[in-house]
């Protein structure tokens, strides 16, 4: 029995029909690569562009940091600064906030002042003339005429208070030029004023007098308000006082005695200027230096 060898002829049938249908394939996959390119050219074409515009915000975006990071020192540098600047005019503000605040306090109290003034200056006249009352007698008429002419200015309306305190401490500065240095002239005695004598004050310690004709003399005692009368001595130490007051002898030693006691030049309870009245004379200068000082300032920073 003989064997032989066959193939399976439905898979050559099979092949023999796939045959035509590759041929004809073929032709479409050529076709079909070209067009398949062209789009992955375009595809990477566009991720291309696409990479480029990133890069170039990226590129823009660290430009923009960097002037950012710029500014930012900048304006870290000028926070030092002016923290700098505000530490140094820190110390002027609050000067000027003081002095705001005590210019405030000077306004307030600028019309109580100024109604006080007048009151003070009155009170400063009567303790002139009480002072002069109770001091030595020596150019008394000349002394209260000048208080009398004190009191007349503080009526008239004329006058500011800045004149009247003018003229009151002039008066009080006279007052106070007799306590120093020693001085001569002739007048009606004290106490018997039909006699002209020649006078000598020493300071506001010794008050004498010496008749023209040189032959009597006497030194006044204010504890019992009256004169002692001077022996040989004394007539000759206030004549050589008198010559030396005139210019007419070289400053030498005298012994007089005291018109006021020791004691009472110590303590100054009469005959030189009580404590009291020098107070008042400082309220009333004060109070006229606040007025004239609280204007200014005002007139000044108004402006």
């Amino acid at each position: 029995m003989r064997r032989s060898t066959s193939f399976p002829f439905p898979c050559v049938r099979a092949l023999g029909g796939l045959l035509p249908a590759l041929v004809l394939l073929a032709p479409l996959t050529a076709t079909a690569l070209p067009a398949h390119a062209e789009t992955l050219r375009d595809s990477a074409a566009t991720h291309q562009e696409t990479q480029r515009e990133l890069q170039a915000r990226i590129d823009a975006a660290d430009d923009e940091t960097r002037a950012l990071l710029v500014r930012l020192r900048e304006a870290r540098q000028e926070a030092a600064r002016l923290e700098s600047y505000t530490a140094e005019l820190a110390p002027l503000n609050a000067d000027r906030a003081a002095r705001i605040e005590r210019q405030r306090t000077a306004l307030e109290n600028l019309e109580a002042t100024r109604e006080s003034l007048p009151g003070l200056l009155r009170q400063q006249v009567e303790e002139l003339a009480d002072f002069i009352e109770q001091d030595l007698p020596f150019l008394k008429d000349e002394r209260l005429a000048r208080v009398q002419r004190l009191r007349d200015n503080l009526s008239n309306a004329s006058l500011s208070n800045d004149e009247r305190l003018d003229q009151l401490l002039n008066a009080w500065q006279q007052e106070l030029s007799y306590g120093q240095g020693f001085d001569t002239w002739r007048a009606g005695l004290v106490g018997g004023e039909d006699t002209e004598v020649q006078y000598l004050r020493v300071g506001r310690v010794g008050l004498y007098y010496l008749t023209l004709d040189g032959q009597h003399g006497g030194a006044w005692q204010a504890r019992n308000g009256s004169w002692q009368v001077l022996d040989d001595s004394g007539l000759e130490a206030l004549r050589k006082g008198i010559s030396m007051a005139r210019d007419q002898q070289a400053p030498s030693l005298v012994t007089l005695p005291l018109s006021v006691p020791v004691e009472d030049v110590e303590l100054a309870p009469k005959g030189r200027l009580s404590q009291s009245a020098l107070k008042s004379a400082d309220q009333a200068a004060a109070a006229v230096t606040s007025t004239r000082t609280t204007t200014t300032r005002t007139a000044q920073e108004s402006s």
